[in-house]
């Protein structure tokens, strides 16, 4: 883990509170939770490097939640300004990057904060074959209006019409039409349209589901 690399990133204008400055008296709950705060920044910037470390959820979106959650509260129970919480956050990265082995102390953290992000966080949840098929297609016309067909445009396309086929055939293989399989595509894709509706969704989950099988290709 780069954890000294990722440092300026994290403590761009803040000013972590040092030794002249007396420490703010905070709850054991409040420390852990700015401990965890400063963890889940950390890994949410290495998973976004697509360095999946182990033992952490996908916090690009939980993580994000649970760090201004806690500020927020922290900032309320306390009496702290914004800045005074970000140096906090800022104290405990710097002490996590200053242990004897980095990379073991965050790894020790990923138990504990991960069941408090799951105490306060509800977990993403896994969408099903027409959830996917919807959230890659509107990814798929986000990503071409703004890019046109690019590579990434292309992949998106596909990966929306393996997942659209894959439903269709999971529908049929129960006796549905495919008038009815066309329709549950539909709905869910107005559902998915909605501001935020695809942010509960665990989307790496979406490329899991549109693997290619074992004897095919695309």
């Amino acid at each position: 883990m780069r954890l000294l690399a990722l440092l300026p990133a994290l403590l761009l204008g803040i000013s972590p509170v040092g030794a002249q400055t007396p420490p703010p008296a905070l709850t054991e709950v409040q420390r852990t939770d700015l401990r965890c705060s400063a963890a889940f920044a950390i890994v949410a910037m290495e998973q976004a490097g697509g360095d999946a470390l182990p033992g952490w959820p996908p916090l690009a979106l939980r993580g994000k939640s649970f760090f201004a959650d806690t500020g927020e509260r922290v900032m309320r129970e306390a009496g702290l300004t914004r800045d005074g919480v970000r140096a906090l956050i800022a104290a405990e990265v710097q002490a996590l990057q200053a242990a004897p082995d980095p990379d073991a102390a965050l790894a020790a953290l990923a138990e504990p904060c991960a069941a408090r992000l799951d105490a306060t966080v509800p977990p993403l949840k896994k969408p099903d074959l027409a959830q996917c098929a919807a959230i890659l297609d509107l990814a798929y016309e986000e990503v071409h209006a703004r890019e046109g067909m690019s590579a990434a445009a292309r992949d998106l396309k596909t990966l929306a019409m393996v997942l659209a086929d894959r439903q269709r055939k999971s529908i049929a293989s129960t006796g549905g039409s495919s008038e009815a399989a066309d329709r549950t595509l539909a709905q869910e894709r107005g559902a998915m349209a909605a501001a935020g509706a695809a942010d509960q969704f665990d989307i790496a989950h979406c490329y899991d589901l549109a693997k290619p099988d074992e004897k095919s290709h695309y």
